[in-house]
């Protein structure tokens, strides 16, 4: 039985071998064209001339070392002249304030505001269900509590601008982890 599967096999492969050759030899390869290649870019040489030749000066003969240099002392500064006084027509506002601290009307606004910020960031933390929260969301949770730490230690600093960023930051992180 197996000699008899055997000889099938070996019949099969010897004019499966025959039927492949002949339908290779009935297919001819196309004739691609032959492909030159571009003609190579024109060069630009620039053409080196050597320096003529260099010029010897004798050198003087050596002196005495000279003391070291000592510099020189800077002329005092003229006295800064006395301002005419300006006209007393009508003033133009004051540039506002450089500072980053909130106008002294305006510090009580701020700190409510401030407050409100850090009420809804810890109202919105506590409705977060951290068992259900991937390792980045504990990262981010935990974040968002310790911005809710710091922006408090900051208003008892009465430094209110960092206060402000920070509870922003809380309350942001805090609302896209209830989402």
């Amino acid at each position: 039985m197996r000699l008899a599967s055997l000889a099938v096999v070996a019949v099969l492969v010897v004019v499966g071998a025959g039927c492949a050759t002949r339908a290779a030899a009935l297919v001819p390869e196309p004739e691609l064209p032959a492909m030159a290649p571009p003609p190579a870019p024109p060069r630009i040489v620039a053409i080196y001339t050597e320096p003529a030749e260099p010029v010897l000066v004798e050198a003087a003969p050596a002196a005495e070392p000279a003391s070291p240099a000592r510099p020189q002392p800077k002329p005092p500064a003229p006295a800064p002249s006395p301002e005419p006084p300006a006209p007393e027509g009508p003033r133009a506002a004051p540039p506002p304030a450089l500072t980053l601290t909130p106008a002294p009307g305006v510090e009580a606004k701020t700190e409510a505001s401030i407050r409100v910020l850090l009420a809804r960031a810890s109202s919105d933390l506590e409705k977060v269900n951290t068992a259900a929260l991937s390792a980045d969301g504990r990262t981010q949770f935990d974040a968002a509590r310790r911005f809710v730490q710091q922006a408090e230690e900051a208003l008892k600093a009465r430094n209110l601008v960092y206060a402000g960023k920070l509870a922003d930051k809380a309350a942001v992180m805090a609302a896209v982890l209830v989402r």
